[in-house]
This record gives C-alpha cells, sequence and structure tokens, in this order.
C-alpha cells in the first residue's frame, strides 16, 4: 500500500526487531488486550499449553462489557507482562474486539525489548502496531481460548508441530500442509504481513498503516460476505 509521510516506520530501513526463541518450559503471559473468554474454554486452553510443555501466568480479570477489562488495566496488563522477567512470552486470551483502544504515542514510549508474542483475530491491530512502530516480530497463532482449548489436530483447533516450530526453531524453515486451492500457480519470495482483513484496512490513515512493499500480504477473516469482502479488497486497491 503507498504510504504517506506519517505512516513511514522503522522497519522501512530494513530493521526487524526478533524475539528470542522459547525454550522447553518457557513461560507464557496470558494477556487479554480486547475481549473476554468463557472459564471452560480457558481453562482448557491452559491445561493444552502445560501438556505441550509450557508454563502458563495468568491473571484474574473484570471483564467490562464487551472487554475482557477496562482499557486501563488491558493496557497495563499488556506492559507489565512485556516488563516481568519471569515471563518469555506473551500469548492472547482471545479475539473479539478491543485491542486498538490500546494504540497510541504513548504506548511507542513504554514499550520495552520485544518477547515472543502470540495471536490473532483481533490482536492483529496491536501486531500491526509493534511491526510498524517498533520493527517487531510477532506470531500469527492461536490464542488460549481460540484454537488451543480445542485441541492440537481437533476441527477449529491448532496444528502442534507447526506452533512448536514457529516458537522454538532457529535453524531454518520448516513445510506444513496448506489446505484449499490457488486460483494462480507460482512461487513467491518475501515478509509475511498481514492479518483479520478487517483490521489491515482499519489501519489505513493511521500513523502504523501497514506497509506491504515488498510482502506476501496474508488476509484472514470470518462470517464475511462475498460483498463485504470485495468492498475491503476495492478500498485497497483506491488507496493504492
Amino acid at each position: 500500500m503507498k504510504q504517506n509521510a506519517s505512516a513511514r516506520s522503522a522497519v522501512q530501513s530494513g530493521s526487524a526487531r526478533k524475539p528470542r526463541a522459547l525454550r522447553a518450559g518457557a513461560r507464557l503471559g496470558v494477556f487479554a488486550p480486547a475481549s473476554p473468554a468463557s472459564e471452560v474454554k480457558t481453562t482448557a486452553g491452559l491445561a493444552e499449553l502445560a501438556r505441550i510443555g509450557f508454563s502458563v501466568e495468568s491473571l484474574a480479570r473484570n471483564a467490562e462489557g464487551y472487554f475482557a477489562a477496562s482499557v486501563k488495566e488491558r493496557r497495563a496488563e499488556f506492559l507489565e507482562m512485556l516488563a516481568d522477567n519471569r515471563v518469555d512470552a506473551l500469548i492472547g486470551l482471545r479475539g473479539g474486539y478491543g485491542s486498538n483502544y490500546l494504540l497510541d504515542e504513548r504506548l511507542i514510549e513504554e514499550l520495552g525489548e520485544p518477547k515472543c508474542l502470540l495471536g490473532f483475530s483481533d490482536l492483529s491491530s496491536l501486531q500491526i502496531f509493534l511491526w510498524q512502530q517498533r520493527g517487531w516480530v510477532t506470531f500469527y497463532g492461536p490464542m488460549v481460548a481460540t484454537g488451543i482449548a480445542a485441541g492440537a489436530g481437533a476441527p477449529g483447533g491448532y496444528d502442534e508441530a507447526s506452533l512448536l516450530n514457529a516458537l522454538r526453531k532457529t535453524d531454518g524453515g520448516w513445510t506444513i500442509a496448506l489446505r484449499g486451492g490457488s486460483l494462480v500457480p507460482g512461487e513467491a519470495q518475501g515478509r509475511v504481513l498481514g492479518g483479520a482483513m478487517t483490521l489491515v484496512e482499519a489501519t489505513i490513515g493511521t500513523p502504523w498503516e501497514l506497509d506491504t512493499r515488498d510482502t506476501i500480504l496474508v488476509l484472514e477473516d470470518r462470517a464475511m460476505k462475498p460483498y463485504q469482502i470485495d468492498r475491503v479488497l476495492m478500498h485497497f486497491k483506491q488507496t493504492g
């Protein structure tokens, strides 16, 4: 996408800040920048993370309507877990709505060193912000109550080998069989950027508008009708 001057970021110089790879037994901090999750799914997700070798730090929260907590509490939780030396990585509780409430210039100033951060859906807003403003590499993958809770290889679950390779592997890539068909076959190389389609669209015009030049753009969303997808794609085209 074409960028205005305010949307230029540090990553355009080619610098990317990668987090440390995780070891077996690494401690994951569960943070909730968006919506709350059911106790049943949360409990199942925490048990599954323990099964695959992680220890977990999870805080009690007071849900506020459609949000997991107030903006102040969600922001403080995120920053506290980033600063906590006992926490090796952060994993989202679930998506929903509300991550974009955390984003402003003050957050940039309060960020410390990057940690592994795992999430998708509504967390796209936060992940794009961290990439554009600080060059942080984050991981687009399952969350505690969305993916992890259902179990490895289960419908609505996650791919265990791919997840562990992404978080722990340091000596090259791996392959994973993707379901679906291609409209145009071929090969491409580039950084993989993107996220939930409507949230990528929502960055347009902000200081953290996603710069997709020379990248492989990944877009996902759910419960969207064909005309709604077309409208977003047409907006992308019209904005350059």
